[in-house]
């Protein structure tokens, strides 16, 4: 019987706990005086039932900062805490900013508080949350906010006005955000107050919005000097971008008129030649004004053209031999080419990853090697013009992500522009390849169309809701920040400019390039063109790859062979040995596959990367909050 007694007893105790483990808001009253000048001081008193769940050290009240207007733009509302108490005495607090407001923590990190009723009394001050319309001013105030976990079992709010009214139009709302319930009594108490009152509990997720109205000329309205000033607070970050985006357009235009402007160019004549002393190298880099990974690859063929080294092509495999020849009649760079590839007592090299390290030393001389003889004399870069606009551009950026509400915000934004960057730089490699894809570049195209996909799989697998963060991610700030990239880029290459000795350099180049590609019928008009020769096909080709010209070059050879004036068994080169079918001639794969063999090979694995009504949770005021 005892032993029945006492389990008994124990279930009762069970059941008492149970019964008081909800923890929940016993009411929720917000007292809100509207002053003169427009802005709120807010008392909010909260009565809260806390059992060491959710409440452990206090609540924590969620207050919005930030709204989008009905013409979609951003606006920002103070919130200055004025004192936090509870049960009547001073209690600590700390705030912490969120996306879209601040939220506001009462307590101590090592104070818990026992089972039992709290009041919690906060006092604040906000701007900004009146509507001033043609024929009457209005309040409409989210009184409790609709994200606490709790239910609440009586909401209540009084306004007051800062004279008597005559006319006071009430009205409010209750339920979840975006509900027209009217579970409210409201009335007017004194000439110049409102009592609003929930006529039933709240659940969770569930407000009371309130809506009192009053003719003009009881508060001030924001005059056109305010509301300017207003526009520029709420978009202090886009406005820093913007200006500096237009500040930065201004320099780089500026630069461009000063510096970058090519010089005319002379009469084109003709050419059955390369202009005396330059190697397919030294005009691709001068024709460029600037490097790249076609210099050294024109450079070797033009080697092989020399007698100096055989190329060997394995179905995509390339092998370098050196050959046994002297003093061959070396261009400026070639030297360093052949010391790179065949130093060190190499008789041949294989164009593999493994041996990226001889690659891209070898590539690193001819490239300096080839700075050091023609930039400066045929070519200006001016990019040592681009470091001001460029430190700029980062002091800009970085004082408008500070002037973001939050973290969040900032994370987001960051984010952001990185998904909107990425896509633009893998279509407009897409694009470039799909323009040269007769010539080369099909690999390069499907390697940037499968990045793109796999960053779009990426993104949308991961469940980062791209919609949800440009309704927090000023997406003008985001637009400013890639025209500011976009300006680097572009004028990264209209600021390079040749010098009239590179003008003239220039002009001869273009005659020679309009021999290499004009078509064998329109040839005959042209006085003094030389036969066209299996040797003469040979000599040119590296200059023809150098000049992205090969197809049209090897056009000639084509039709050279159909009349029967250069042998049909001709295929290729004696320096040149092949293996494996290859649907499209031997200079194709010289311009494409050794080319990106060459560029693939050169890098270091790891090192670079392949790639009008209302309703309830309207207006201001709202959020919500919870324990903690």
């Amino acid at each position: 019987m005892i032993m029945l007694r006492a389990l008994f007893a124990a279930l009762l105790l069970s059941l008492s706990f149970n019964g008081q483990a909800e923890e929940y808001i016993e009411s929720f009253h917000s007292d809100i005086e509207v002053r003169r000048n427009g802005d709120l001081q807010v008392t909010e008193t909260i009565v809260v039932r806390a059992e060491g769940q959710s409440i452990r050290r206090g609540i924590f009240r969620d207050f919005p900062t930030r709204y989008t207007t009905a013409k979609d733009r951003t606006m920002s509302v103070d919130f200055e805490v004025l004192s936090v108490q509870r049960d009547g005495r001073s209690e600590p607090y700390h705030i912490k900013n969120q996306s879209n407001g601040k939220r506001l923590y009462i307590g101590a990190h090592n104070v818990y508080l026992s089972p039992g009723f709290y009041e919690y009394q906060i006092r604040y001050l906000t701007t900004r949350q009146l509507g001033f319309f043609d024929d009457f001013d209005e309040l409409y105030w989210n009184v409790t906010g609709n994200g606490w976990a709790f239910r609440i079992d009586r909401a209540s709010a009084r306004v007051t006005l800062p004279d008597a009214v005559t006319d006071f139009q009430l009205t409010g709302y209750t339920g979840p955000q975006g509900s027209t319930a009217q579970n409210l009594r409201h009335r007017r108490s004194t000439s110049n107050q409102a009592y609003f009152e929930s006529s039933q509990p709240l659940g969770r997720h569930e407000g009371l919005t309130i809506v009192a109205g009053w003719p003009k000329g009881i508060v001030n309205e924001p005059g056109a000097s305010q509301r300017r000033a207003w526009f520029f607070e709420d978009n202090q970050p886009a406005l820093i971008v913007g200006g500096g985006a237009l500040a930065l357009f201004a320099y780089y235009l500026t630069l461009w008129l000063w510096y970058g402007r090519d010089p005319e160019s002379g009469v084109i004549i003709p050419r059955y030649q390369p202009p005396v002393g330059y190697s397919p190298a030294s005009m691709r880099y001068v024709q460029n004004m600037g490097y790249d990974k076609k210099c050294f690859t024109s450079a070797i063929i033009n080697l092989a053209v020399k007698g100096a080294a055989d190329i060997n092509d394995d179905e995509g495999q390339f092998k370098l031999t050196k050959q046994e020849a002297t003093e061959l009649p070396l261009a400026p760079g070639e030297g360093q080419v052949l010391n790179g590839l065949f130093g060190d007592g190499r008789d041949n090299i294989s164009v593999v990853q493994s041996n990226h390290g001889i690659l891209s030393k070898a590539i690193g001389k001819h490239k300096k090697s080839l700075k050091r003889d023609y930039e400066k004399k045929y070519f200006n870069t001016n990019s040592g013009l681009l470091i001001p606009g460029v430190l700029a551009t980062v002091i800009v950026i970085a004082t408008a992500i500070t002037r973001l509400p939050s973290e969040e915000v900032i994370m987001k934004t960051i984010f952001f522009v990185v998904f909107s960057v990425v896509p633009i730089i893998m279509l407009s490699a897409i694009w470039r390849g799909l323009k040269r894809l007769r010539k080369r570049g099909k690999i390069q195209v499907a390697v940037n169309v499968v990045v793109l996909l796999v960053f779009a799989w990426v993104i949308l697998s991961t469940g980062i809701p791209i919609v949800g963060f440009s309704e927090v991610v000023p997406l003008p700030l985001v637009t400013g920040v890639i025209a500011m990239l976009a300006m680097h880029y572009f004028f990264y290459q209209w600021l390079k400019a040749p010098t009239l000795a590179g003008r003239r350099l220039l002009d001869q180049i273009e005659g020679f390039k309009h021999y290499l590609k004009v078509a064998e019928e329109d040839e005959m008009t042209l006085s003094g063109a030389p036969s066209f020769t299996i040797g003469l096909y040979e000599t040119y080709l590296p200059y023809a790859i150098a000049l992205d010209l090969e197809n049209e070059w090897t056009a000639k050879l084509n039709h050279a062979i159909a009349q029967g004036l250069i042998e049909s068994n001709y295929s290729h080169p004696g320096w040149y040995h092949a293996r494996g079918h290859r649907d499209n001639h031997f200079s194709n794969a010289l311009s494409s596959s050794f080319d990106s063999a060459i560029a693939s090979s050169s890098v270091a694995p790891g090192s670079s990367s392949g790639s009008s009504g209302g309703s309830s949770g309207g207006g201001g005021g709202g959020g919500g909050g919870g324990g903690w």
